[in-house]
């Protein structure tokens, strides 16, 4: 019998209960909502929902769960994961699955079959998800536009997918600091100067004007001597990879940010457009484009030299 999952989240310094998206809610664990799903799906007392509140009070971590909003609709499983992606895409983060709850359809209703408590390796408070709450209605409004269609896009579902694996690989660093590398060559066609071709991508993609894209292309170049080290087995500084990771998650995610809003069909078509253009000229990229500032955080990062 086919199996539906709910995911409870958490690591979040935010609330993550004024996000949404098409076909899911998000709630905090504590609230009556929750309350209801849990007696609604017959949930037993003693159960994950249990250890969620013993958790709570040891760690004084908020959890909340990911839920489809029609409760008497079968879902795809990849959807719900791609919604918790989603967010991890636009907020680099340590943002964690806490427990994965497993639900059947019997007769038409959502019943509780069985839970699974998961590994959480960073817990670092530094590392959490935040935004700014005040954007909310930006961020749900960026969700309901692009969550569902993205991934249409062969080399942005591509980039997606490295990015995301860099977060499977938290306790590795180093193997997320190459995860997040392959994602930018995922965005650059050609054998040739790819370095070259990479740094001006990025620069061009994400600088605001001709001294934040130098600022960008520079950066990446120093990311990628580190990236050298790393690949070829030279002596490489594992306090440099931690303090570079920073930057090169949030670089990486805006660049996908930005692509997503320009929805260049394909490769060739996008590094062709990358080619005739200067630093400081994004907007002229296509006709789609349009300044959405999603994460605070992340336009304090990515233009301040490393």
């Amino acid at each position: 019998m086919k199996r539906f999952p709910v995911l409870i989240i958490t690591n979040s310094a935010s609330d993550l209960s004024k996000l949404e998206f098409p076909e899911f809610r998000i709630v905090n664990t504590k609230s009556e909502y929750f309350k209801k799903f849990l007696a609604d799906t017959e949930v037993p007392e003693f159960s994950f929902a249990l250890e969620i509140e013993e958790s709570f009070e040891e760690d004084g971590k908020e959890r909340y769960a990911i839920i489809h909003k029609d409760l008497s609709q079968k879902f795809g499983n990849k959807k719900i994961y791609d919604a918790f992606n989603f967010l991890v895409l636009l907020f680099p983060s340590n943002l964690a699955v806490d427990h994965i709850v497993d639900f059947n359809f019997i007769n038409g209703k959502l019943v509780h079959r069985s839970s699974f408590k998961t590994d959480i390796f960073n817990e670092e408070d530094e590392g959490f998800l935040k935004f700014n709450e005040d954007k909310s209605h930006t961020i749900n409004e960026f969700i309901k536009n692009y969550a569902q269609t993205y991934n249409e896009i062969g080399y942005l579902k591509s980039s997606a997918q490295n990015y995301m694996n860099a977060f499977d690989n938290t306790h590795y660093y180093h193997f997320s600091y190459i995860a997040l590398c392959i994602s930018l060559e995922s965005i650059t066609n050609g054998n040739t100067e790819l370095l070259y071709r990479i740094r001006r991508n990025v620069a061009v993609i994400c600088g605001k004007d001709s001294e934040t894209s130098q600022i960008i292309f520079d950066n990446i170049n120093t990311i990628y001597k580190l990236r050298s080290k790393i690949v070829h087995g030279s002596d490489f500084s594992d306090e440099k990879v931690y303090e570079y990771l920073n930057y090169l998650q949030s670089i990486v995610s805006k660049t996908i940010i930005e692509l997503i809003i320009h929805n260049i069909p394909n490769l060739e078509l996008l590094n062709k457009k990358i080619t005739s253009l200067g630093f400081g000229n994004r907007d002229k990229l296509s006709e789609n484009w349009t300044e959405i500032l999603l994460n605070d955080n992340i336009e304090k990062i990515i233009y301040e030299k490393i």
